[in-house]
Order: C-alpha cells, then structure tokens, then sequence
C-alpha cells in the first residue's frame, strides 16, 4: 500500500560559524551542494557545484580546520567531507530524504526534502530551531510523481527510498528488498529503472519549465550582504 508523501521546501539561517558560509563570499554567488551523505552522525560527506572558482574555493576548504579533505571530481565539482554544522543530521536522523540539491548562499540554506510523515517535518523544523531561524516554503504532496509510476513500480521505489538503497554508501542491496517484495532479484531491477527513468524525465521537465521560485528569490535577495 502506498505511503502519504510529502515534498517540502525549507528556508534555513544558520546561526553558527560554517565554512560553507565563508565560501560563498569567494564564489560571488550561491552555489549547489549534492550527493549529502551523513557519517557517524558528525561528518558529512557532499559535492559542491563550484565551477570557475573551483581551486579558489579548494584551497580555502582545505585550509579550514573543519574540513576532512577535499577531492577534485572534474573541472566543476569538489567532493568534501567536513563537520557538520547541524541541519543535514537533523533531516536525516527524522526520515527526510533530500530531493535533488540543496542552495548554500551565505548562512542561508534551502532544502528540498520528501518525508513520509507530517510528524518527521514537524520535527525537523522544531530541532532547526535551536541551531538557526527557520521557515516551511511550499508544502506538496509527492504522490503526483508518484502516479507517473505504475503501483508496483511506486511500491519498489518507495520501499528502496525507505531502505536506504540510493543512500551513500548503500544501506541494502537490491536483491534483499527484491526478496522482501517475494519478486526476483531481476525484476525488482526492471521496476527500479522504469521508475526512475519517468522520474528523472519529469524532473528534468520541471526544472527547464520554470526558473528559481519568487519565494526562494526573495529569500537570496533580503539576506544578500
């Protein structure tokens, strides 16, 4: 049966130093973080979207005591693993999945997440609270994706999200959720892509369809410095 899903959008200060905060006075604008996976539940793992300031925002990574190390991917990307500042942890740790990137400009974060439970939001904004100023942007339910997607290849990918299968590292593999589902291991597969082939097509749509949110834009704009 088919979860209540919610995609929601949050707008974040941060109120203690960070080194991302620092960065993107050097990049002159705001810039996107991916792949977030929390280690230990005190480092995080993630990539930057620097592009053209890549080396400048490297070094300056490298030079801050809250940084593990810092790897070059390619000519636009860095791979960090640093302390956390608090958030990610947060959203974690109450079963929100990140959906997409997040925004860094400054102190401000803005966070897309999906969660399956009203009560997991709710809680997430109450212990942002205590590390930074925080709002709920849009609110939407996230089974309009999910009705792009036949119900077996909603159930499969619901359950993989669940799992921690497209967490980093892996939390499960594919074989096991396809015996949890008492399907074989290859067509749990099939399922698995479709979906996420019809995801990424709607996704990718979405994002060519439209430009940044007024919202988002107004929040940029009145914490600009």
């Amino acid at each position: 049966m088919t979860q209540s899903m919610f995609r929601a959008k949050i707008y974040f200060n941060l109120q203690k130093d960070c080194i991302l905060s620092e960065i993107t006075s050097l990049s002159n604008h705001p810039f996107n973080v991916t792949q977030e996976e929390v280690r230990d539940d005190y480092f995080i793992t993630f990539v930057i979207e620097a592009g053209e300031k890549r080396e400048l925002l490297r070094d300056k990574l490298m030079a801050s005591e809250q940084v593990q190390s810092v790897e070059t991917l390619d000519e636009n990307r860095l791979l960090v693993t640093k302390k956390s500042c608090g958030a990610l942890p947060i959203i974690r740790q109450n079963h929100g999945m990140l959906d997409g990137m997040d925004k860094v400009n400054g102190s401000q974060r803005i966070f897309d997440i999906v969660v399956f439970r009203r009560e997991d939001l709710k809680r997430i904004i109450a212990e942002l609270s205590g590390i930074g100023s925080v709002s709920l942007g849009k609110l939407s339910p996230f089974e309009s994706q999910l009705q792009l997607l036949s119900s077996r290849q909603a159930e499969v990918i619901e359950l993989a999200l669940a799992s921690g299968y497209f967490d980093w590292p892996r939390k499960v593999e594919a074989q096991d959720l396809a015996s949890e589902l008492d399907i074989a291991h290859s067509t749990f597969l099939e399922h698995l892509r479709k979906a996420e082939k019809k995801l990424l097509i709607d996704a990718l749509e979405q994002k060519t369809q439209s430009a940044t949110a007024p919202a988002e834009r107004k929040f940029i704009l009145e914490n600009s410095t």
